[in-house]
């Protein structure tokens, strides 16, 4: 009990203003409820920022999917478009493709050929030479007074019909 009339004294004389720790005890509680205004302040920008960025990060792949989704629905018509393009341009180059190759592969076979022309191009020379000697026997067995060229008149023969009767052909 001692203690407890010690202690009552104490603060009595404490709140007369006889002790200096009164007084730091009271601007103490002062300091601290300054500090503890700033601490919560910064406490509460803290967590602000940390809830505004977990916000961020457990949005964001849904704000990528946007970003993609929205790219795709723009981009894509264009890129259709380009397919078409690069299809049909496939389709005209392979077709030229073929067409060289198809005219690359009659170049080489008329090099092939060249042999049989050459053939061709000897009995051309033949068939002419033989026309001439032709022409020129035609010519000197022929009497001056005929041109070459001149239609000769058909022979007209006669006709034996089964009866026993002749048909001149004119006469028809």
């Amino acid at each position: 009990m001692d203690n407890a009339f010690n202690y009552s004294q104490y603060r009595l004389r404490a709140m007369q203003g006889g002790d200096s720790l009164y007084n730091r005890m009271a601007t103490a509680n002062l300091f601290k409820e300054a500090q503890d205004a700033e601490l919560e302040y910064k406490a509460r920008k803290v967590t602000d920022k940390i809830s505004e960025n977990m916000n961020v990060i457990a949005n964001e792949p849904s704000l990528a999917f946007f970003r993609i989704q929205e790219h795709v629905r723009k981009s894509l018509p264009q890129l259709v478009e380009t397919k078409h393009e690069v299809q049909d341009i496939q389709q005209k180059v392979q077709g030229a493709s073929f067409d060289t190759e198809y005219a690359t592969n009659a170049v080489k076979n008329l090099q092939k050929s060249s042999m049989h022309f050459q053939n061709i191009q000897d009995l051309m020379k033949n068939a002419m030479f033989m026309k001439q000697q032709i022409d020129y026997q035609n010519d000197r067995s022929e009497p001056l007074g005929t041109p070459v060229n001149e239609p000769v008149e058909p022979v007209v023969e006669a006709l034996v019909s089964p009866g026993g009767l002749s048909i001149n052909a004119d006469a028809s």
